[in-house]
C-alpha cells in the first residue's frame, strides 16, 4: 500500500518513441531535474534515424530498411488539419522559434522544423537513443518491474 502524499520512485523510466508526446515526457523530466527534483534514470528509444515522430517524413511504406514496419501515413507536403495554437508547446512557442507569426495549418515540414527546435531548446538528446526498436515490453506483477526487450538497428539495408 502506498501513504498518502509519499511518491513512488522508480529508479527507470522508459520512454517509447521521439516524438512531441515522447519528448514532451523527456522535457517535463527534464524541467523537473532543472528545477532541483530528483529524477530517475531515463532512456527514450526512437525507431527512426532522427527525432519528430509522425512529423519526421521517410518515403518508406510497409517495411524500412531494417524490415522493420512503417507506421507512418505522413507524406512530404501534408498541411496540419489542426491549427497551431492547438499544437504549439506550453514552453515554446512557434514565434519564439521563427521569431515571427506564421499560418495557423503550417505545412509537415514546419511543425518538424519546431518540434526540432523545442529538443534542441530543451537539451534533451542524451536520453534518446536512435535507430533502436522496442520489440517486446512485459510486466511482471510480482516484483513490479517490466522488461523492454530492444534491437539497435547498426545497418543500412534487410
Amino acid at each position: 500500500m502506498v501513504e498518502a502524499n509519499k511518491p513512488i520512485k522508480s529508479q527507470r523510466v522508459c520512454v517509447i518513441g521521439g516524438g512531441p508526446s515522447g519528448t514532451a515526457v523527456l522535457r517535463s523530466f527534464k524541467s523537473a531535474a532543472d528545477n532541483g527534483a530528483e529524477i530517475p534514470e531515463i532512456v527514450c528509444f526512437e525507431k527512426q534515424s532522427a527525432i519528430g515522430g509522425q512529423w519526421n517524413y521517410n518515403y518508406r511504406v510497409g517495411l524500412d530498411e531494417h524490415n522493420e514496419p512503417v507506421h507512418s501515413g505522413m507524406y512530404r507536403y501534408l498541411f496540419s488539419n489542426g491549427p497551431k495554437e492547438c499544437l504549439e508547446f506550453a514552453d515554446y512557442s512557434f514565434k519564439e522559434h521563427f521569431g515571427k507569426a506564421i499560418p495557423s495549418f503550417p505545412p509537415r515540414a514546419v511543425l518538424e522544423d519546431y518540434i526540432q527546435g523545442r529538443i534542441e531548446k530543451s537539451n534533451i538528446k542524451d536520453w534518446i537513443h536512435l535507430n533502436t526498436v522496442v520489440h517486446d515490453v512485459k510486466f511482471f506483477p510480482e516484483t513490479n518491474d517490466f522488461s523492454v526487450t530492444v534491437r539497435k538497428n547498426t545497418t543500412n539495408g534487410p
